[in-house]
């Protein structure tokens, strides 16, 4: 007979949601036509429901989410147990599936309501996680731990009154086996039932510690089981208090409440998001203090600080008060500080407090706390672009919203692409979200350009590669970009419908896969959607003044380089980038943290110093660009991060995607005759 919840597993590892879903016309990558609400299939045709990675779904629309069972259940009419026997078959599971637990522990104190090692189904009907209640568990769980010395011990090792955990909602159980095998011990269900403490985390899901030292360490952590998570003791956020600690584990809020502290915890900080979630519907008046564990690990730190800085962002935009602070000293959380160092917790819990009196913002805290970890992060971040001129004069990439903007034919997808190539091959992770151009079609760019670098006298240009044309010196140049480039570049092909909600998730979801942060490029800014919001804006300005500002939010709230290529007005296709010609684009002037511009060299002539000779510039214009190469310049017009202008000259080869740094000499003086036809 087989485990229900294994049973579960199997299914959504072998039953694709896709057999269920309907992709709509104008949908997103992952994105598909709700069944439930319909949600899709308007005029605009774009998918509101999203299908992630673990074969689970969130509707943005009615905000329902589930798995292939949810799907099948509403395809079919089905109830739970009929849909979950129809997809196991289609699982190819053979064995029975047994719906009703075990059978009751009357010698541990439990009686005839309560199914030993997990919650009873209610009525009869097996739970789910989206409608499991185990509040009946809980108080069983409770009930034990008054009758248990054995895990009063356990609080009292870990310098918590066992009764202050009692009245939080803790509980024991003396055969809990919460979850299956952790991801590192293999991914089938191995039972281990062990004497647990029961974290309630909300009323469908909680947490077990088993608290028996002979327990497998794999075993023995923090082990989930149930539907919607919450956070521990949140009800502490609308208590009144003049502030609440905000920490990691439930024992670490056990810890300040023992004290005689207001605290809640996250249970994971991958939650941050639930938090500032709850205080977007229901606001808090206290000054949170956040004090996350002491992580050993330089990267296992660094996320962690990541989220912090990301969770600051989100409170600073609700307008509620929020300070850090490390109430954990040298020890790795608050509990093992309580337990190792008493008095210097109370010192460090002390001092976190006095933070909240008058000016939680000041200065000197941040000066004490974050500017030199701040500074640290900058330095470590820096990228180069590849290009040496240009390095020499930006100093590098930083975290932030660049702006590359150009007229057609000058080359900016290209450039941004040879930028991405050189820093991926320079060993950073890079991703490059291209609207309209697809992966082969950016890939073989970077061939034809690797197929020049080589020898521009035998190079192959782009569209003989995509025709399969394929002579030594291109087999040459695809190992040269293999071994160099593809395993750290990643190239999304979007639609017209991408937009900066699906960004964001892709993003976060590399970050936490790969721990690493990339460089983030988008092609390009007029086709860009803004986030999915629901509201109408006026003009598309109004949109691209909004999809600015959420790529600027998102490059500082995710600590990465974003750069976005931007078009520019018609009426500056003959004068030289300014922030004039921008003005249609959205507000870039304002918002971004750097502004590049391409524009031909030719522009530098006395021809274009004066109004009026359209004819005789739009001449010259045309001329420069048949030019072969083309002579293009860099212009920055603003920089946050050093000299706020300067240039950069290369000689761009169209027919083979290629940049190459020129010298400033390269350009024509200014003020120098045009001496054409």
């Amino acid at each position: 007979m087989m485990n229900l919840e294994q049973t579960k597993q199997i299914i959504r590892a072998r039953v694709d949601c896709r057999n269920y879903l309907q992709k709509s016309k104008n949908a997103g990558t992952d994105m598909y036509i709700c069944p439930f609400c319909g949600s899709g299939t308007g005029t605009n045709r774009t998918g509101a429901l999203k299908l992630y990675r673990t074969n689970t779904f969130t509707c943005f629309s009615c905000n329902k989410s589930g798995d292939v069972i949810d799907l099948h259940m509403n395809e079919t009419g089905e109830r739970f147990a009929d849909a979950v026997k129809a997809l196991a078959q289609q699982a190819g599971i053979t064995e029975e599936i047994d719906f009703t637990g075990k059978a009751p522990r009357k010698d541990l104190g439990g009686d005839s309501s309560f199914n030993g090692n997990s919650p009873a189904p209610l009525d009869g009907l097996v739970m789910t996680a989206q409608t499991a209640d185990y509040t009946d568990y809980y108080n069983y769980c409770r009930e034990q731990l008054v009758k248990s010395r054995e895990a009063q011990a356990y609080f009292e090792k870990r310098g918590i009154d066992w009764i202050n955990a009692y009245a939080m909602g803790l509980g024991f159980d003396p055969q809990a086996d919460p979850a299956s095998a952790p991801g590192a011990m293999g991914n089938e269900y191995k039972p281990h039932p062990a004497p647990r403490i029961i974290i309630p985390t909300s009323a469908s899901r909680y947490v077990g510690r088993s608290i028996d030292p002979a327990t497998p360490d794999g075993y023995k952590k923090l082990n989930s089981k149930g539907g919607v998570t919450g956070l521990f003791q949140e009800d502490l956020l609308y208590a009144g208090a003049d502030y609440v600690f905000v920490v990691e584990g439930a024992f670490d809020a056990l810890s300040l409440i023992q004290i005689g502290k207001h605290a809640i915890a996250l249970n994971s900080t991958s939650n941050v998001k639930l938090l500032w979630e709850t205080l977007e519907k229901k606001p808090t008046e206290s000054t949170l203090i956040l004090c996350f564990d002491n992580d050993p690990g330089p990267k296992t730190r660094e996320k962690v600080k990541a989220k912090e800085r990301e969770l600051k962002e989100h409170l600073q935009r609700l307008n509620v008060s929020c300070v850090s602070a490390n109430i954990s000293g040298s020890y790795k959380d608050a509990n093992e500080a309580l337990v190792s160092d008493p008095e210097g917790f109370r010192r460090a819990v002390a001092s976190a407090t006095a933070q909240t009196a008058t000016r939680p913002d000041n200065t000197l805290d941040y000066m004490e706390t974050r500017m030199d970890e701040e500074i640290a992060r900058i330095k470590a971040s820096n990228r180069l672009t590849g290009f040496t001129n240009l390095d020499a004069k930006a100093k590098g990439l930083y975290s932030g919203l660049y702006v590359l903007a150009a007229i057609s034919s000058l080359g900016k997808t290209t450039l941004a692409l040879q930028m991405a190539d050189q820093i991926a091959a320079a060993g950073d992770e890079v991703l490059f979200f291209s609207m309209e151009q697809s992966r082969l079609e950016m890939v073989s760019k970077s061939i034809a350009r690797l197929t020049a670098k080589n020898d521009i006298k035998t190079a192959v240009s782009a569209l003989p590669i995509r025709q399969g044309y394929e002579p030594e010196q291109v087999v040459y140049a695809k190992k040269l970009y293999k071994a160099q480039i593809g395993n750290r570049l990643s190239i999304i092909e979007g639609n017209f419908n991408c937009d900066i909600s699906f960004i964001r998730d892709y993003i976060q979801r590399y970050i936490a896969q790969t721990d690493t942060k990339p460089v983030v490029f988008i092609d390009y800014l007029q086709i860009l959607q803004p986030a999915a919001d629901g509201k109408t804006r006026n003009s598309k300005k109004d949109e691209i003044d909004l999809a600015v500002t959420e790529l600027k939010r998102l490059s500082r709230e995710l600590d990465v380089t974003v750069i976005v290529i931007s078009s520019l007005n018609r009426a500056n296709y003959m004068t030289p980038f300014a922030f004039e010609s921008l003005k249609e684009s959205g507000g870039i002037e304002y918002t971004a943290d750097v502004v590049w511009g391409l524009q031909l060299t030719c522009l530098d002539e006395e021809l274009f110093d004066f109004e009026g000779k359209l004819k005789k510039k739009r001449k010259r214009i045309e001329e420069a660009k048949e030019e072969n190469p083309r002579k293009i310049k860099l212009v920055c017009l603003k920089n946050r991060y050093g000299i706020s202008h300067y240039e950069a000259n290369f000689t761009y080869y169209p027919a083979y995607d290629l940049f190459t740094p020129a010298p400033d000499s390269i350009a024509a003086p200014a003020g120098k005759a045009y001496k054409g036809k």
